[in-house]
């Protein structure tokens, strides 16, 4: 059911604007539906605690009583009162907070991520980054129209010391930043949800990845070519391809490079 007819003609702007993006988000949300929350946060919580030796239930109990989460989810009823006729849906709290708890585990000094939207996912590492007290994020969009929210919507004024934000196509803008930095410890895809798309950010961060580094992604089991609905995701298809040690929470895929 649908909900109210305010939230109909929402879904219907997005649908005439993102059609294929939109009969994504009911294919995603449709197999998510079946899975339990509580087994997939203890495949995340099981698979950091041991890859970065620290107790990552802990972390998550630190988090939630932190208040950051209702923070959060008051801006996103915020967001959903934001004036402008479109809008597309922010990561889910649960895939955040996955993310979240990478970055708390790892502590990563480098971060790279494609696909900003509204910031959502973005403030989870930018907030994990500051109470780590280390690392910066490099943060890459297409940039978003004047009729929707900004990038920075969801950031607050004192994370964004850590952040930098670069507007512009990451096939472009992905290979000179990673040459600039030259290497990174945890690269976050989060932008283009094509099959072809996906795997050249995969490989194209992987190499600049360093021994024992992370690449984690969101929407992975997401089908991302309505014409092949049954084609592996390209996040395991490129675990598979690399052998690399990897889980899948909810939506988001989390794989490590293999120390040296």
């Amino acid at each position: 059911m649908l909900g109210s007819t305010a939230t109909t003609a929402k879904l219907v702007t997005k649908a005439v604007r993102h059609p294929l993006r939109a009969v994504r988000r009911l294919v995603e949300a449709a197999r998510c539906a079946g899975l339990s929350e509580a087994d997939e946060r203890d495949a995340a919580l099981a698979f950091l605690s041991d890859a970065f030796e620290v107790d990552a239930r802990s972390i998550l109990d630190e988090h939630t009583r932190s208040g950051f989460g209702s923070w959060m989810e008051r801006r996103r009823g915020e967001l959903g009162a934001f004036r402008g006729p479109y809008r597309l849906a922010s990561t889910p709290a649960f895939d955040c907070e996955t993310t979240y708890l990478l970055v708390r585990s790892m502590k990563p000094n480098v971060v790279v991520e494609t696909g900003v939207c509204y910031g959502a996912s973005t403030t989870y590492i930018l907030q994990a980054l500051a109470e780590n007290r280390r690392g910066v994020l490099y943060s890459i969009d297409l940039g978003n129209s004047s009729d929707e929210p900004p990038n920075d919507f969801f950031v607050p004024q004192q994370l964004t010391d850590r952040w930098h934000l670069i507007i512009g196509d990451s096939t472009q803008v992905l290979p000179q930043l990673l040459a600039r930095l030259e290497q990174i410890d945890l690269f976050h895809h989060d932008s283009l949800h094509s099959f072809e798309h996906m795997m050249w950010e995969y490989a194209t961060a992987f190499r600049h990845l360093h021994a024992g580094g992370v690449l984690s992604s969101h929407d992975v089991r997401t089908i991302v070519d309505m014409r092949r609905p049954f084609q592996a995701n390209p996040f395991t298809v490129f675990c598979d391809r690399h052998r690399l040690r990897s889980v899948v929470s909810r939506n988001v895929g989390i794989a490590m490079r293999q120390s040296a």
